[in-house]
């Protein structure tokens, strides 16, 4: 029965993931074999597919050290809530002015956005950003005139899973509501790197069980499983009925 394994390396991680392919074909397979997803459970597969680049994102352009910002709103008590085209004019300006920043100390700007309306209403800008040595943490304060900035520098992990699946919280929120800020999940600079993963077709069964996921040979000394990445599972909508098997390995520390 053939199989894809599909491994995508990204920063410090590698994600592995194996499932069944219609596409070789199967003897006895029907067209109508196949599972259809319902309407919710296509809405979790496109959830699950926007973190899973996301992720791959962060993992491949962000590292220990660089920032996720949390930009929010002072507000007085009576004032109505930033508009969504308010919202757009505000991040845009204050992305220009970071540009501007770290062209003159010699880098250039690495972002992802995804803006946030709370369960309240409170209005926030997420933005994941590289740092710059010239650049004083102090100037891009001032350069957010509206309220606070919330900084949190990235761990030294190098698997930013956990802030993915955060920021599409976020994203899936807003999508197809008037306080999304626009059609994506999130915007990004144009300079980030996507990664792609390498594709293979392979055959052997017993790679599916739980018991068998661990680090491949070459990369025994250099990477270690995040357990909490593990998913084995069958008759999965996402994978057409079918069974699967994905984890992610980190490089050590």
């Amino acid at each position: 029965m053939p199989y894809i394994e599909s491994v995508c390396v990204a920063g410090k991680t590698i994600e592995v993931e194996r499932y069944f392919t219609a596409r070789y074909g199967r003897r006895g397979q029907k067209p109508e074999d196949k599972v259809k997803p319902s309407k919710e459970e296509q809405k979790a597969i496109n959830n699950r597919q926007a973190e899973k680049k996301l992720r791959r994102i962060i993992n491949a352009n962000f590292c220990p050290g660089d920032f996720h910002l949390v930009l929010s709103y002072a507000k007085a008590r009576g004032d109505p809530p930033r508009t969504p085209e308010e919202m757009k004019d505000d991040i845009a300006k204050f992305l220009r002015a970071l540009r501007k920043m770290y062209k003159d100390a010699g880098d250039e700007l690495k972002y992802i956005h995804v803006a946030e309306t709370g369960s309240h209403g409170a209005r926030h800008h997420h933005l994941v950003i590289n740092t710059s040595s010239g650049i004083p943490l102090g100037d891009i304060q001032r350069a957010w005139n509206h309220g606070r900035i919330h900084v949190n520098p990235l761990d030294d992990t190098g698997n930013y899973a956990k802030l993915a699946s955060y920021l599409i919280k976020f994203s899936c929120r807003a999508q197809g509501t008037p306080d999304a800020l626009q059609g994506k999940r999130w915007a990004s600079s144009k300079n980030l790197i996507h990664p792609e993963p390498r594709v293979r077709i392979i055959t052997r069964r017993d790679w599916f069980r739980s018991k068998g996921v661990k680090v491949p040979a070459k990369y025994a000394k250099q990477y270690v499983i995040d357990k909490s990445s593990i998913e084995v599972g069958f008759h999965s909508p996402e994978y057409g009925g079918y069974g699967f098997m994905r984890f992610t390995m980190v490089m050590r520390c």
